[in-house]
């Protein structure tokens, strides 16, 4: 989930209708409008969103953000094809459906192992992004040191 303000749009909407904002905890996830194309969010966060959108509240026998990198995975999203419908830009998912779809959910234990590796997998990309962008730098000096 993203904060309104780190968007960089004008969302305009009705302050006295936000009472009908469905309530967004740390750890649910949200079936958006792009969902049947990006997958599912995962919120880190406390907020509100429309309406429109659907919260997933996991339960105890699912680790913390474990479903996150599953609902943004190719085959997931992929397999949302059987439940979407429309023909407009944002296709609708039918929860009903899609919660009668089988998806195997392995053991906290094992689910943790997996967090771990992944997690540790994005933070070895991050250093490998930071050093390219460091070199990339060096490059740019030394470029403009030369003609001088």
């Amino acid at each position: 989930m993203v904060n309104r303000e780190d968007l960089n749009l004008d969302i305009q909407f009705e302050h006295n209708n936000i009472s009908t904002y469905k309530i967004v905890r740390e750890g649910d996830y949200v079936i958006h409008l792009r969902s049947f194309q990006g997958g599912f969010a995962f919120s880190d966060k406390l907020g509100v969103c429309s309406p429109a959108y659907t919260i997933l509240r996991p339960n105890r026998l699912l680790e913390f953000g474990y479903l996150s990198y599953y609902f943004m995975s190719q085959r997931f999203i992929k397999s949302l094809i059987i439940v979407t419908y429309g023909i407009r830009d944002g296709r609708s998912i039918n929860v009903e459906e899609w919660l009668n779809m089988k998806t195997v959910i392995p053991s906290k234990e094992h689910q943790l192992h997996i967090l771990k590796v992944l997690r540790s997998i994005e933070g070895k990309i991050k250093n490998e992004e930071t050093y390219a962008t460091c070199l990339s730098n060096q490059k740019q000096y030394l470029l403009q040191q030369m003609f001088i």
